[in-house]
């Protein structure tokens, strides 16, 4: 039966059982006439043919088979949607799988990269700064020997300056493929930023450490990286510090492995150290440890403050801009310039706290000066460009101050563009998607016209340099001016930095120039307010006059 359809059957069994009616209506008269006789048998026979009951007898089998094929199509047609929904069901749940896997492959893409450096795929410094602390505890518990590498490469900027940025990423490239090849499965290698390596050694004791510097240099030495134009041989300085020989506190132990790979620098490069108490480092190294805690405290205690300079529009001489300039009141009140503490606050992490904190005070800043239609700048570290945070904070606390679009411009160098082009892109492209603006600071120290084709910045802030040899240095001009027309080419506004001498005014106007900024038009100050009613006060007596 199973070769028949559900219609099918169901009729062939409504069929037969409708005959069963007629067959057992005429079995039924045969047996009475049998009773009655012959003759009794063939009249009740005639009178049947009479007899409506006969016919509605007669024709069961018809609306028997009807009804029973009318059965037999529902019932094909329920077995059909039945397929039909399980086909779906099992369509859907494929679909879903698949999508639960590619999401789970996405979650995989998002965590590796949130881990590990994109251009040369080892562990980057925020993932190595935990592995740090997990084998630094593990050498305090057990007494076991940790040793730290610090691995600064001789000769990447040249490479970088001369031979462009995708030379730099192939030498990166091949340089971690040298060091791994050294090292043991249980070493951690990892990129900590630009040019500088870090390795974490496990277990490894003062011997067998300096045995791995060897080897380490060796291998740079003796590789050659193909970049393109050419190919190099790598050097590198190395420096090293154990746990807990040298000391039981991480970031002691951080310095104390840049303080050797400096002493490496000093040495003539190209070489190793491991770290001493009796180098002419050690005092860098205790000012560096001395600056952690003040700039600890000062975070703690809200010790750094804004000073705001503005920035002369040259077309109307009118200043819609300030750049926020970052200071640290020590605890008897002197100012001290961010040049003494920030390369410590580099070092130990501290940077990007920093960074978070200036966003919520110019932020506020803003909010505070909402009658003054103004835009503050201002300047983020080299670490906060690898910061994941960053762009959620920056845009929760614009929210929370309900800022207007353009009323934030956030400063990049170079310098730091150059070197970690891919990074600042991308941070680049995530600030304009909410709303901020992006300036290039520094612009013109090095060969980095290209750059402006590559990133969407809205500004380029010329190096000082550059701006202060316009009075003395005829060379200048067309370079100023070559750049002030490659940036507006891209649609970029041009600022002239460090403008000390009003003279310049008329010239860098001249050049093209859109904004000046320095000395001449007034020292950074605290209160944006008092510069905004001083230029009030000054408009409205020329306009007098």
């Amino acid at each position: 039966m199973s070769r028949f359809s559900e219609t099918t059957k169901y009729t062939l069994y409504g069929a037969l059982f409708g005959l069963c009616f007629p067959l057992g209506a005429v079995a039924f008269l045969y047996l009475i006439g049998e009773i009655g006789g012959p003759g009794r048998s063939g009249s009740l026979l005639a009178q049947a043919h009479h007899n409506p009951l006969l016919y509605i007898i007669d024709s069961a089998p018809f609306f028997l088979g009807l009804f029973a094929r009318f059965a037999g199509i529902r019932q094909e047609r329920l077995q059909q949607l039945s397929d039909s929904l399980e086909a779906q069901v099992q369509a859907k749940t494929a679909s879903l799988e698949r999508a639960l896997e590619e999401t789970r492959q996405a979650n995989q893409t998002i965590a590796h990269m949130a881990e590990h450096d994109a251009l040369t795929g080892l562990l980057n410094r925020r993932r190595f700064q935990l592995e740090l602390e997990k084998w630094s505890q593990f050498s305090l518990r057990y007494k076991r020997s940790v040793a730290l590498v610090f691995i600064d490469l001789d000769e990447f900027k040249f490479i970088n300056d001369s031979y462009g940025h995708d030379a730099g990423d192939r030498y990166l490239t091949g340089v971690a493929g040298l060091l791994s090849n050294v090292l043991r499965n249980t070493d951690i290698l990892s990129r900590w930023g630009g040019d500088e390596f870090a390795v974490l050694l496990p277990e490894t004791p003062r011997e067998a450490a300096m045995e791995v510097a060897e080897k380490l240099l060796r291998s740079l030495n003796q590789g050659s990286i193909d970049i393109g134009a050419r190919e190099v041989q790598p050097s590198a300085s190395i420096g090293m510090a154990l746990f807990p020989e040298h000391g039981s506190d991480l970031n002691e132990v951080l310095v104390y492995a840049d303080a050797a790979m400096y002493e490496a620098k000093a040495a003539g490069r190209n070489c190793w150290r491991l770290y001493s108490s009796s180098s002419h480092e050690m005092e860098h190294v205790q000012e560096q440890l001395q600056w952690e805690g003040r700039i600890r405290r000062a975070l703690e205690n809200d010790q750094f403050r804004l000073f705001y300079q503005p920035l002369l529009r040259l077309s109307d001489s009118s200043t819609p801009g300030y750049e926020a300039l970052l200071r640290l009141e020590d605890r008897d009140g002197e100012i001290i310039n961010p040049g003494e503490f920030l390369g410590s606050a580099e070092r130990f992490g501290l940077s990007v706290p920093i960074d978070h904190m200036v966003v919520r005070k110019v932020i506020r800043k803003i909010a505070s000066l909402s009658e003054h239609d103004i835009w503050i700048s201002l300047n983020l570290s080299r670490r906060s460009l690898e910061d994941p945070k960053l762009v959620e904070h920056i845009e929760t606390v614009a929210r929370e101050n309900s800022l207007r679009p353009g009323q934030l411009y956030i400063e990049i160098t170079e310098a730091a563009a150059m070197e970690y082009l891919d990074q600042v892109r991308g941070l680049t492209e995530k600030l304009k998607a909410i709303n901020c603006h992006v300036a290039l600071d520094d612009f013109g120290r090095g060969p980095a016209y290209h750059y402006l084709q590559q990133l969407p910045v809205d500004m380029v802030k010329i190096d000082g340099e550059l701006i202060h040899g316009l009075l003395t240095q005829d060379e200048n001009r067309p370079l100023v001016s070559n750049i002030t027309t490659a940036a507006h080419e891209q649609g970029m506004e041009v600022v002239a930095k460090c403008v000390e001498d009003a003279d310049l005014l008329p010239i860098l106007h001249r050049l093209g120039v859109d904004y000046a900024q320095g000395f001449a038009l007034g020292k950074p100050v605290e209160s944006i307010e008092r510069i905004e009613l001083f230029l009030s006060e000054s408009n409205d007596s020329n306009h007098s006059v």
